[in-house]
């Protein structure tokens, strides 16, 4: 509706520009052009068509760039599925596979044909033709040797489809056939339809091994991974599980509301996924056939698919939306409105990035994922992350008062951890050549740590109480440790004590070096922030600031100090004359930490307000917002190449959130055409429209 005010506005504009064109009217019309398509990008983002809000937000820079529509541009981008290749085939899609090495995918359609198609190409590979009507399953041996498909009017058919043969044809369904699954030994094929049976063959025979009944249509089938047992959904709203050596049925998956469209076994063979009509997807204990999750659907489910691990599921609807689904949470991660009818068949490579979607329509649609996720939680820590630095490039220390744990992200898909120390860390800093780890405990000590190994080098003392915050000088060679109330230097890297700044009344929970390392600014619970001289060990500065201070920050390229902690909003100050140079995030609750990016242009702020702010330097213009946290953020932290930014939070997650595109944005009105088309979207200039092709 926003958007919709704004273009009524720009057409009365453009109604009673004068004559002669002049400037004030066609910058008047430039800015409400950038405004409705923003609000578009804004709209866009929250329903996740985030290949409609990258496209929107380039429009609205094209016509008056923004740093929103920067935020807006780049945010999209990192999030959006790109389409890698579309094809219109006369009649439904209404089977999809890929291979196990996920180079090809399968089709099965209305007019009968099974089609293959190379992934990355989107070159037809083969038709396979010997149906005599539609084909409505399909699928791959585990080898990938061969491929079977079924559809009306009920019998299989197998093909060695690399020579684009038939292999053998399987009678014995009465009706059409709906699902088909091998065996992971490629051993036995069972199939499943409209004559409610469920049956297992011998896939070198074609001899029927066993049979079993549903109350109606029989949708789905699927082997768990071990072979030992089989899945089926149907018709008459529930899914079971059959153990293919006793015959019998074991679990009855009972309490959808609908047909159930699809199901699946995790890779570890220890749960179960159903999908239903209903809108449901619900989750069971495979050994027990328990519930033990339900994740609601905002948009109608027609067909699912979902990964081995069961971290994204892709699910099409009867309304045409093709989404894809958070299989922890439940949030929906993306939208696309790729079909104008009834989405028959979805598939998901083995990659786990690469997916497909066919439709009544006749498309068939290839898209694929971002190879760096946009935002990642990580789950590991058994207490609270106070505290969070990256140690290396892509390595990352998050401590808490259990010790500290180390993460490697090289490998974006599977992110895990590993146990560093046992004693508290409640403060982190890594020194400028990320040798060296300093770890602020609640023992009043601070530890120097060798960051490739974990060794401790040095224990030093830190007076009494706890270690609330620690900082490296920028040629490396002093650590500042945090004490109640004095500030200790130690000489890195022999640990020698070399100073003590006393002036503090209360806890010092922050400390901050200057690019120089001439200067160190502190904050504390007495609710001042102070200034001293490193070398002379002399106090410059006393800063008022009514309430506990718990972060500080300098900007790289100015004297200027950045202060935060509760009630209260960060504050811009010249340290060499004492002077408030600005005000930001005036509303804010408490601000626990700040995190500035290493090119000095971007500064982060978290805390009680259970998001990441993210601020432009020096203008100090909010760009926008993370979240994704479910509790108040106490730790942040970027990677040295500043294309991604860490949060902590006491919901004892990280949230790993890739910054790149928003760092660097194309030049505005760069590249549209290619924008679109990455996206598979038109664009009606006239009526301001984005929309799927």
């Amino acid at each position: 509706m926003r958007w919709w005010c704004l273009a009524l506005l720009l057409a009365s504009c453009s109604a009673h520009r004068s004559p002669s064109g002049d400037a004030p009217d066609t910058a008047k019309e430039r800015d409400l052009r950038a405004r409705i398509y923003a609000a578009k990008g804004e709209a866009a983002t929250e329903s996740r068509q985030w290949g409609v809000a990258a496209a929107a937000f380039a429009l609205a820079r094209a016509s008056r760039d923004s740093l929103a529509a920067q935020w807006g541009q780049g945010r999209a981008v990192d999030h959006a599925s790109t389409l890698r290749w579309s094809k219109q085939i006369q009649g439904s899609v209404l089977a999809l596979a890929f291979t196990p090495d996920g180079r090809v995918l399968a089709s099965g359609h209305y007019d009968s044909v099974v089609r293959l198609w190379d992934v990355e190409r989107g070159e037809l590979l083969a038709e396979l033709k010997g149906h005599t009507a539609e084909v409505h399953a399909v699928a791959f041996s585990p080898d990938g040797r061969w491929l079977a498909s079924a559809g009306r009017p009920g019998e299989l058919r197998v093909w060695d489809w690399r020579q684009g043969r038939q292999h053998a044809v399987i009678p014995g369904h009465a009706d059409v056939v709906l699902g088909l699954a091998f065996s992971p030994d490629g051993g036995r094929l069972a199939s499943g339809g409209l004559d409610k049976a469920v049956r297992v063959w011998n896939a070198g025979t074609g001899a029927e091994q066993l049979r079993f009944e549903h109350d109606d249509n029989v949708i789905a089938v699927a082997f768990s991974p071990d072979g030992g047992r089989l899945l089926s959904t149907s018709a008459d709203r529930s899914a079971r599980v059959w153990d293919l050596t006793s015959r019998k049925e074991v679990h009855r998956l009972a309490g959808h509301e609908e047909k159930v469209e699809a199901g699946a076994f995790s890779s570890d063979g220890q749960r179960l996924m159903t999908a239903a009509a209903d809108r449901t997807v619900r989750f069971w204990d495979a050994r027990s056939g328990q519930l033990t999750d339900v994740l609601r659907s905002s948009g109608s489910v027609s067909v699912a698919a979902i990964d081995g691990r069961f971290q994204l599921l892709v699910q099409g609807g009867w309304d045409g939306r093709v989404q894809l689904i958070d299989g922890t949470s439940g949030a929906l991660l993306e939208r696309l409105d790729a079909h104008h009818s009834f989405v028959m068949s979805v598939a998901l490579s083995p990659d786990g990035r690469t997916f497909a979607s066919g439709g009544m329509d006749g498309v068939l649609t290839l898209w694929r994922r971002p190879e760096v996720p946009a935002e990642v939680l990580l789950r590991g820590h058994a207490v609270w992350p106070e505290a969070v630095v990256f140690s290396q490039e892509r390595e990352l220390l998050a401590g808490g008062e259990d010790g500290w744990r180390r993460w490697r992200l090289a490998d974006g898909n599977d992110l895990r951890s590993e146990p560093g120390g046992t004693e508290s860390a409640v403060s982190l800093a890594v020194s400028p050549d990320r040798e060296r780890i300093a770890v602020g405990t609640l023992k009043g000590k601070a530890l120097i740590l060798d960051a490739r190994s974990g060794r401790v080098l040095l224990e030093l003392p830190g007076g009494k109480g706890s270690v609330r915050a620690v900082a490296f000088s920028p040629d490396g060679t002093l650590v500042a440790v945090a004490g109640e109330p004095d500030i200790h230097l130690w000489s890195v890297p022999d640990g020698r004590p070399v100073g003590l700044l006393q002036g503090h009344t209360g806890k010092v929970w922050a400390l901050a070096f200057d690019s120089t390392g001439r200067r160190l600014a502190s904050g504390g619970a007495d609710k001042t922030v102070r200034t001293w001289d490193v070398e002379r060990r002399q106090p410059l500065l006393r800063l008022d600031m009514g309430e506990p201070v718990r972060a500080v920050v300098f900007t790289p390229s100015e004297p200027h100090l950045v202060t935060a902690g509760m009630r209260q909003p960060l504050r811009v100050w010249d340290v060499e004359q004492g002077r408030l140079l600005k005000t930001m995030d005036e509303k804010t609750v408490g601000v626990l930490a700040l995190a500035l990016s290493p090119d000095g242009r971007f500064l982060a702020s978290s805390g009680l307000d259970e998001g990441v702010k993210v601020w432009s330097l020096p203008s100090g213009e909010l760009m926008g917002t993370f979240s994704g946290q479910q509790a108040f953020l106490s730790g942040l932290a970027f990677s040295p190449d500043g294309a991604l930014l860490v949060s902590a939070a006491s919901d004892r997650t990280l949230q790993l959130i890739r910054f790149q595109s928003i760092a660097h944005p194309p030049p505005a009105g760069a590249g549209l055409e290619d924008l679109l088309r990455r996206y598979g979207l038109v664009w009606d200039e006239a009526r301001f429209l984005l929309q799927h092709r």
